[in-house]
């Protein structure tokens, strides 16, 4: 039996991340549709998976975590998709196309697509999807992207009712116009954030849309079961045809224990898991695990912990480098957080585009801060704080409860220690409530992950370092920063847009609004009988489930039974 998992690593390392056009010379999209067909795929079985925390929202204009981001991809669509390999393919637009200053970008419908509710879609329809996201100023971290669309500043500012550059030319026709060019602009738009609502639905729902959405995606909405588990079944008139499961279930694991996912695994009640760093090894090695199937696959992620660099004592830059000096990331990734994660010494993860393995002519911390104790009490007391006298209790913050995030918090707890700096680890009871302490600058210190949307540098950096980016929990302003993420954006030159991003990440380097942590390589097991997976660099929480279907020969010759899910039509 050939291997039925599709591995982006089989194409080239170093993503293209412009995005721009399939054809340099017409700056048109492809015509080709990508329907489901796949030789000797099954129809019938649940799929079950695990979400590490429960969702905030599963409202595309308002679902900025990646357990959101899990469900919302299946719910619901775009104009565009990418595939395994991260490349730009149709979705419900057929075929784009841009004008030779690429500001102009024509979207042709497909007919035909209709929302779970019945209703075909029309141009129309993301006409107000995206006007949406700018009348009720989306958290995601590419809504700012429609803010540069012509007319939409005056529309924000409540000087006309209607965005000049986004309009339906007419029922299958949609046409966006920008005030300048944006080399990430197709690959936003293929998004499963910037999705299609039907306006009727969210206004009759009102905020309860986004615990009962309705959308274009190949599996709809049945329930959310709040910090128990969310049930999806197929869309039966899915424009790509109906997706080969029957059904998902999301089971939600308040805290996020590897070890216990892993164990519902073995006892076949999941047909994927992550496995636990601790057993990487011996699942490698042991016999007993070969009949699952392993993936190895690094992702494009940041892991760090973050400062608020506007409250004492971390609006000090010496205070937030010496922090940086006493801790040995190298050797808590090495030994706690294991399972191959990479260390970072930047937000930008390998393999995309910008990331500079090497950062020559640098000076030597702005390549990374190496464990240096001395350098970091030299810097302390230069702050003000010899061997830590008169420095304040620091709050570290995470919403991650598994053993392994509190053997990292731990470890920076000792680190700090040696410093002269007491520590108090603290845990938010979900992801919610941590998101909302975020949003509000309440913690001086916390630790946080970063999984990008999209496979382009500026959805690294953008979100978490302009000085009004939505992901910005650092509160990190430098406008220096600014302007060179700002001309990155309007770079189509490739090698240009490198070494503008190169140069961010040199600043933010030296300014250290966080410790960076290391970027994650996911080892994961599936089901022997899961066929179809497509996994890529973004991240197993962006597997198409769609193309996912069940070799009945290998689970005992019968289908795996769905009657915990009640239909909702």
């Amino acid at each position: 039996m050939s291997n039925p998992i599709r591995m982006a690593l089989l194409a080239p390392l170093c993503v293209c991340c412009s995005l721009l056009t399939h054809s340099p010379s017409s700056l048109a999209g492809p015509l080709w549709p990508p329907e489901l067909h796949m030789p000797g795929a099954k129809f019938g079985g649940t799929y079950r998976r695990v979400l590490h925390n429960s969702p905030s929202t599963l409202d595309p204009a308002f679902s900025t975590d990646i357990y959101g981001g899990a469900v919302v991809r299946q719910i619901f669509g775009g104009l565009v998709q990418f595939d395994a390999q991260l490349r730009p393919l149709p979705a419900i637009a057929k075929f784009w196309e841009a004008s030779r200053d690429r500001r102009t970008w024509t979207f042709t419908l497909r007919r035909g697509v209709t929302f779970h509710h019945g209703r075909e879609v029309t141009a129309h329809d993301f006409v107000y999807s995206f006007t949406r996201l700018l009348h009720v100023r989306s958290p995601t971290s590419v809504a700012d992207f429609f803010e540069h669309i012509q007319g939409a500043k005056e529309f924000m500012r409540g000087q006309t009712p209607h965005i000049e550059g986004l309009k339906a030319v007419d029922r299958y026709t949609l046409q966006i116009v920008l005030e300048e060019p944006l080399a990430p602009a197709l690959a936003i738009v293929a998004l499963a954030f910037v999705a299609v609502v039907p306006q009727e639905e969210v206004e009759r729902l009102g905020e309860r849309f986004g615990r009962a959405p309705v959308g274009t995606g190949p599996f709809k909405f049945v329930r959310w079961e709040p910090n128990q588990e969310i049930v999806l079944e197929a869309h039966d008139r899915y424009y790509e045809g109906r997706p080969f499961l029957d059904a998902i279930v999301f089971k939600v694991a308040l805290g996020g224990e590897f070890e216990e996912t892993f164990a519902e695994f073995l006892q076949g009640n999941l047909e994927e898991t992550a496995i636990p760093g601790g057993r990487i090894d011996e699942v490698r090695t042991n016999p007993k695990y070969q009949q699952y199937q392993q993936v190895r696959i690094p992702i494009f992620n940041f892991v760090y912990i973050g400062f608020n660099t506007q409250r004492k004592p971390f609006d000090d830059r010496r205070v937030r480098q010496a922090f940086n000096y006493a801790v040995n990331t190298e050797a808590i990734v090495r030994e706690i957080s294991r399972m191959g994660n990479l260390p970072a010494t930047g937000a930008l993860p390998p393999g995309i585009l910008a990331y500079d393995p090497d950062r020559l002519g640098l000076p030597s911390h702005a390549k990374g801060y190496s464990h240096h104790p001395e350098k970091a009490k030299q810097l302390l007391a230069e702050a003000g704080y010899p061997e830590g006298v008169g420095f304040p209790v620091v709050q570290l913050w995470s919403a991650a409860k598994s053993e392994r995030a509190k053997a990292e918090l731990a470890a920076y707890q000792r680190y700090l220690a040696e410093l002269g700096v007491t520590v108090e680890i603290h845990f938010a009871p979900d992801w919610p409530t941590y998101k909302k302490m975020l949003e509000q600058g309440q913690l001086p210190m916390f630790r946080l992950s970063w999984y990008a949307d999209i496979p382009d540098p500026d959805n690294m950096l953008s979100p978490l370092l302009h000085s009004t980016g939505s992901f910005n929990h650092t509160v990190y302003r430098n406008p220096l920063v600014d302007q060179l993420l700002e001309q990155a954006r309007k770079e189509v030159d490739e090698a240009q847009r490198t070494a503008l991003y190169r140069e961010v990440e040199r600043l933010v380097i030296d300014d250290a609004p966080w410790i960076g942590q290391h970027h994650s390589v996911r080892h994961c097991l599936y089901q022997p009988y899961v066929q179809g997976v497509e996994v890529s660099l973004l991240g197993d929480w962006s597997i198409p489930l769609k193309k996912i279907w069940f070799e009945k020969s290998l689970i005992g010759g019968s289908m795996r039974a769905t009657t915990d899910v009640q239909p909702s039509r």
